[in-house]
């Protein structure tokens, strides 16, 4: 049995009954490519905020394998991360690893969307928002890996970069 063609069938197509199975297949298309793109930014989004959550369970590890006194402390360094690393993602972060650079030139970093400047519809803020999620959670992993073992102005100009 061969494959249906709709476009040999709507070429074909004389009568009134053709031309509204084939104006359905317009319409069809139309609503799959929207809902496949809605499922595209649903997914992301429900991905970044699982990976998101990965950091409060790191911030619970962190407070679990240090002494009661600096709880506090690795809790705030757990914040300013999310915090610090959404507004430097925002600004830079995102321009140098997604901006791209000039087509005639090999660029070791991007060189356009600071502040996010070219983003356009709804896609690419989820996009940001799934690369956020990763860089702010890699950086509360060293927040674990150096608590109690350095001054909190230390770990700040570590964050920063």
């Amino acid at each position: 049995m061969s494959e249906f063609d709709k476009g040999v069938f709507c070429e074909a197509a004389g009568d009134d009954t053709a031309v509204a199975i084939c104006a359905s297949f317009d319409y069809t298309d139309a609503a799959v490519a929207g809902v496949s793109s809605g499922l595209d930014v649903f997914y992301l989004l429900f991905a970044g905020a699982m990976v998101f959550f990965m950091q409060s369970g790191f911030a619970m590890l962190c407070a679990g394998s240090i002494r009661q006194k600096n709880v506090k402390n690795i809790m705030l360094k757990n914040i300013l991360d999310a915090c610090g690393g959404a507004l430097g993602f925002w600004s830079i972060g995102y321009a140098f690893a997604y901006g791209g650079a000039d087509s005639g030139k090999k660029g070791f970093i991007g060189s356009s969307n600071f502040f996010l400047s070219d983003a356009s519809s709804g896609g690419d803020y989820i996009g940001w928002f799934f690369q956020f999620a990763f860089a702010a959670t890699a950086a509360t992993i060293v927040a674990g890996t150096v608590a109690e073992r350095c001054k909190f102005e230390a770990y700040l100009c570590y964050s920063i970069m």
